[in-house]
Parts: structure tokens; C-alpha cells; sequence
């Protein structure tokens, strides 16, 4: 397996491990939409993180240097768009937030590794 590959399971893991969290917090509990969030983020996160030592390395596998401030950086800017649109438009359904958050997120870390790539080339 690829580290792409591996990196594209992981991360599908968490978006929709996310997401699935998010549905069932924001509909059964009464915690409010950003802890709810918060908390969706999180397992998704855990959840991710016990793929990510159970699946093999790849044979690929090379250390990029910066790539985990990126995703660091990434995952704070995703909350706080989250949070960001939750706020303004309370009456909007939080999996639209959640996925506008997500896309931009994802628009975010696809820039930051080009431009780590063609740094280091």
C-alpha cells in the first residue's frame, strides 16, 4: 500500500467518523453545536489515529518535514471556520457547516503540500 493510499483511508476515516459523530451528538444531545463539534473532531481523530498503528507503513513512507504542523494548523483552521459559520448561521443545518469547513480545510492542506514538495525540490 501506498502512502497515498494509506494517508486517503485515514483521512476518510476521520471525515466520515466525523461526520457520523456530529449527526448523532447534535440530534440526541443538548451539549450545543460547537462542543458537540468539538467532541465529533476528536473521535474522529482517536478513531484515525487506531487505523493509523494497526495498518502497515507503506513501503514509500518518507518523512515530509513540515507535514504535521500542516495538519495541525489544518485541523484548528477547520474548527474555527466550524465555528466561525455555527455562530452567524445558527439556523443552518450543522453538516453544512461541517462540510464547508471540511472542503476549505482540504483546499488548505492540498496547497500546503505543493508547496512542501516544491520547497524541498
Amino acid at each position: 500500500m501506498t502512502s497515498r493510499a494509506r494517508f486517503a483511508i485515514l483521512l476518510a476515516l476521520l471525515i466520515i467518523v466525523d461526520a457520523l459523530l456530529l449527526k448523532i451528538l447534535a440530534t440526541e444531545t443538548e451539549a450545543g453545536t460547537l462542543v458537540d463539534r468539538l467532541m465529533s473532531l476528536s473521535g474522529g481523530l482517536v478513531a484515525a489515529l487506531a487505523l493509523h498503528r494497526i495498518m502497515p507503513a507503506a513501503s514509500d513512507h518518507v518523512r515530509q518535514p513540515g507535514f504535521w504542523p500542516l495538519v495541525t494548523i489544518g485541523l484548528v483552521l477547520n474548527y474555527g471556520i466550524f465555528v466561525a459559520l455555527a455562530s452567524r448561521a445558527p439556523h443552518v443545518q450543522p453538516l453544512v457547516h461541517f462540510g464547508f469547513a471540511w472542503a476549505c480545510a482540504l483546499i488548505f492542506g492540498g496547497f500546503g503540500l505543493y508547496r512542501i514538495r516544491r520547497w524541498r525540490n
